[in-house]
């Protein structure tokens, strides 16, 4: 098949941006797909250039062009291909995210996008079973061609070190911004010093000043390091916590890249009451548990906190669920619609 991914594009040196859509065209590729369009600094745009779409289009965040750069006239666009794909009969596969954009500008904008592409699409896939209750809700007449497939995981097992001890009862890590819940977070702790929790925050901000108000803010027992580490400084981070803590609010998450990049070192993660948090929490091989408020988490650390790592099971999930099982089932799905 030949497929068109949306969005790419290019990392400045020195940057490092979402892996998720260089993972899937590297999947496509190794599976014998050719992806038909390269990176490019207006990954919209790009595609109407002669022999960019391919007999699939794959649409990651296409709600969220609002907020790109001239994201009015942008999102107008969008709509004008969404439109010419579907007169030319192309196939168009709308990937599920989130509930929302975590932090609309324009939000009836979002909410038109959604609605055309839950209509007009070949087929929408999520990474959280939530994602199917959106669709049930918002876009019934989308639910017949809704389906649910793993986030696709990687095994980095082999890069936590052993033997290592707990310095922090949380971690948090990734790039830090108001809408993930980290500010709420060290607010909470400030106003409740009794927890005795040891949180290590480590992660960048834009603008960096950002980063800054939240050292300011942090109470006695947290660390916070203004710093994006490697995969392998990660799997240290990792092995120094006995949980990694995603603090996100419920009302925009579904699928989480932090969840999936915390579970490929085996770490055991704190997360929302939502999305693919709820999946992986009732799931044996791993070590997921979801709190409503934060006033549960204390209890789930203390509670949870020696809990037994199962690293035969947390391996054969990883390597059952990674990139190219995700390829082989997304691509079997289409070929049913074809």
């Amino acid at each position: 098949m030949k497929f068109t991914l949306f969005p790419q594009m290019p990392v400045a040196p020195g940057k490092r941006a979402n892996p998720y859509v260089a993972d899937f065209r590297a999947a496509l590729e190794a599976a014998g797909h050719t992806v038909a369009n390269a990176p490019h600094r207006n990954p919209l745009l790009s595609l109407l250039r002669r022999g960019n779409l391919g007999d699939v289009v794959v649409f990651n965040w296409f709600e969220s062009i609002p907020e790109f750069r001239h994201g009015i006239i942008q999102s107008w666009v969008a709509v004008g291909l969404l439109l010419w794909l579907r007169l030319r009969g192309r196939r168009v596969v709308w990937m599920l995210h989130n509930k929302a954009p975590h932090a609309p500008r324009h939000p009836w904008l979002n909410r038109l996008l959604r609605g055309l592409i839950a209509r007009w699409s070949t087929l929408v896939v999520t990474h959280a079973r939530e994602g199917l209750d959106v669709v049930r809700e918002h876009y019934p007449y989308a639910l017949r061609k809704a389906r649910f497939i793993d986030h696709p995981t990687k095994n980095r097992l082999a890069l936590v070190p052993c033997g290592v001890a707990k310095d922090y009862d949380l971690l948090i890590w990734g790039h830090v911004a108001r809408y993930k819940g980290v500010f709420e977070f060290v607010d909470y702790l400030r106003a409740h010093p009794g927890t005795g929790l040891r949180v290590c925050i480590v992660g960048t901000c834009s603008p960096p000043s950002l980063f800054e108000e939240l050292k300011a803010a942090c109470p006695s027992g947290v660390t916070a390091i203004h710093e994006s580490p490697s995969f392998e400084a990660l799997a240290g981070y990792v092995a120094r916590a006995r949980f990694v803590l995603v603090p996100y609010h419920t009302a925009s998450v579904l699928s989480s890249g932090i969840l999936m990049d915390s579970l490929s070192y085996g770490a055991a993660v704190i997360g929302p009451q939502a999305g693919s948090f709820v999946d992986y929490a009732s799931e044996p091989a791993l070590r997921v548990l979801t709190f409503r408020t934060f006033d549960d988490i204390p209890a789930l650390v203390a509670d949870h906190r020696d809990g037994p790592a199962d690293c035969a099971a947390c391996a054969s999930f990883l390597d059952g669920h990674d990139w190219p099982h995700f390829v082989q089932r997304l691509t079997a799905l289409l070929s049913d619609k074809s």
